[in-house]
């Protein structure tokens, strides 16, 4: 679990434990707070990212084959590409998120 992975004071918990009763009362498991360290959190939200994009990737992909055609997206070379990271689109929040203005 990651917050506010960006700030100077960003919490990463991480382990084996589960939130549940049996693996807080009867299983061995393990859970580690980490709070303050930044590189740690860099390196967690960097592993997230890669997963998240991965992921994404794949259902993507699954989506051609149930019949629906998926087209290329070139590169947008007008220069109106960049609007959509403005004003109030998902673009813009993930924008605004990870350069630290959110």
């Amino acid at each position: 679990m990651l917050l506010d992975p960006l700030s100077n004071d960003p919490i990463v918990i991480t382990g084996s434990a589960n939130f549940s009763k049996a693996s807080t009362d009867s299983n061995d498991e393990n859970m580690l707070v980490i709070r303050g360290n930044t590189r740690v959190a860099d390196i967690y939200l960097g592993e997230y990212m890669r997963l998240w994009n991965h992921y994404a990737f794949r259902e993507w992909l699954a989506s051609g084959a149930q019949g629906v055609t998926q087209a290329f997206k070139h590169l947008d070379v007008s220069d109106k590409w960049w609007r959509r990271y403005f004003g109030n689109s998902a673009q813009s929040r993930q924008r605004a998120y990870f350069a630290g203005v959110a």
